[in-house]
């Protein structure tokens, strides 16, 4: 076989690349992969780094070589530190497998649909404190929504139960995002035991987290027989390994520790950047409106409603595009010299694989800026790479949850968007907030606007929708 290659970006002497990556992370991925095309490295801190964009060479790392392409350790430790030995952090190829298949029931489509009602009222139990011409801050708004409804699909927690604690949490998980993105841009990884500032504020917050779900467990085992109340606590605690054992509470813990905090941070800013994006364009937002006007006439949706819902869920995918939660894929690490297709990639390297810019790059999709939803209309979707479009990562990693989390989406912009729309407040600063998930840096501050839908509007016929 004929090698190419692998074009290097030149920068500073001994620190590299570092400070542009820094400086804007996400655009600085997007600019090289731009301009160097499918595969590019350069270092920082004189240690070499691949970003690889080409659909091909990604399916390579992520599928047919991933054995060779292990989450890098730094990342695995650093996010170890927030999530424990959960799906995300777990490193170890055969436990994560083992893992991955006790779990993966839980997100079987008959068990995720049992979930529809729940998403669906809480988002209207929430809705029914907002006031006309109010201003909220729409991500911590999706923030305590979408911890709510993963509180009570996980645990069976009820939305009163978890009110009291909602902030807390929140507060929580925001200090172990920013200390795990203080540690990734770090030069040096100081250990956990070290009593550092950082390290304080971690484990503290940490602490917080873990004493609720190490709460949930205790109640749950205190209560007896355990049975399968449909939730995924009383599932893990039920599932047993091919010997015949059960997963520890502490392994328990920290499965579920991973789901939550994923679970609703992500799905809570992909609703906030479409809540973003619908107001900054209004042509898009009557499109969506004349659906849902059309087929739930005023009513609250159901999960039956969803197949003839088709727009708003190609709004939420452009979202994912244009804003993935999931930004930068935790960096793989090359074990060994291996091939990719027709690059060596250097035993020692740290690969990343980069969404964001995926979906950005002019080679792979027209007007990549735009903001337009038909880009998923069926047709169109099933010409799309399956690795230039990837919200929720790919291979054996993918997220676990990706349909519980666009179920979760369609419904709870289902049942906003038919009632309400939201108006940005006029010279606020939208300006990326790329840690372990894709925020705006000073949440997203919008004004409520209740919709009058009139009678003439829910009866028209679909056939009057404009076209996807």
């Amino acid at each position: 076989m004929n090698t190419k290659t692998i074009p290097t970006a030149q920068g500073a002497p001994i620190v590299g690349l570092t400070s542009d990556m820094i400086a804007n992370a996400p655009e600085f991925l997007l600019s090289m992969a731009d301009e160097y095309g499918e595969i590019v490295q350069f270092k920082m801190f004189g240690k070499r780094f691949v970003l690889v964009s080409a659909p091909d060479l990604i399916r390579d790392v992520l599928v047919t070589q991933y054995e060779n392409f292990p989450k890098s350790d730094r990342d695995a430790q650093i996010i170890g530190r927030f999530l424990g030995k959960g799906l995300v952090a777990n490193n170890d190829i055969p436990f994560h497998k083992t893992q991955r298949k006790l779990m993966q029931p839980a997100f079987h489509v008959r068990r995720i649909n049992a979930y529809a009602d729940v998403m669906a009222d809480y988002t209207r139990r929430v809705m029914t404190d907002w006031q006309d011409s109010a201003v909220y801050d729409m991500a911590e708004a999706m923030m305590s929504l979408t911890m709510f409804i993963v509180s009570k699909t996980l645990y069976n927690a009820d939305m009163e139960t978890m009110a009291e604690q909602a902030h807390v949490i929140g507060n929580a998980i925001a200090v172990m995002q920013t200390a795990s993105n203080d540690d990734y841009q770090g030069l040096v990884l100081w250990p956990e035991w070290l009593p550092t500032s950082r390290n304080r504020r971690r484990r503290a917050a940490r602490d917080v987290l873990y004493d609720v779900i190490d709460r949930l467990i205790a109640e749950r085992r205190a209560s007896g027989t355990i049975e399968d109340t449909g939730d995924l606590l009383s599932m893990l605690l039920l599932a047993e390994y091919d010997d015949g054992t059960h997963m520890p509470d502490q392994q328990v813990r920290d499965e579920l520790v991973t789901l939550f905090a994923a679970g609703h941070e992500t799905t809570s800013n992909a609703l906030t950047w479409t809540w973003y994006l619908l107001s900054q364009n209004r042509d898009v937002e009557a499109q969506l409106h004349a659906e849902l006007d059309t087929v739930l006439g005023g009513r609250s949706p159901k999960l039956e409603d969803l197949p003839a819902l088709p727009f708003t869920l190609q709004t939420i995918k452009e979202a994912l595009r244009l804003y993935p939660p999931a930004w930068l894929l935790n960096g793989r690490y090359a074990i060994a010299d291996t091939a990719v297709g027709d690059y060596i990639i250097p035993k020692g390297s740290t690969i990343f694989i980069a969404p964001y810019a995926q979906h950005r790059l002019p080679r792979y999709w027209d007007n990549p800026e735009q903001f337009d939803p038909t880009r998923f209309a069926p047709e169109r979707e099933k010409a799309l790479s399956r690795y230039v479009y990837m919200p929720f990562g790919g291979g054996p990693r993918i997220c676990i949850g990706n349909s519980f989390a666009l179920m979760e989406a369609h419904l709870i912009v289902a049942t906003i968007a038919q009632r309400l729309r939201f108006e940005l407040v006029p010279e606020q600063m939208i300006e990326l907030n790329p840690q372990i998930t894709l925020s705006n840096k000073t949440g997203m501050h919008m004004r409520v606007v209740e919709r009058v839908v009139s009678a003439e509007t829910t009866q028209r016929d679909v056939s009057s929708i404009p076209s996807t």
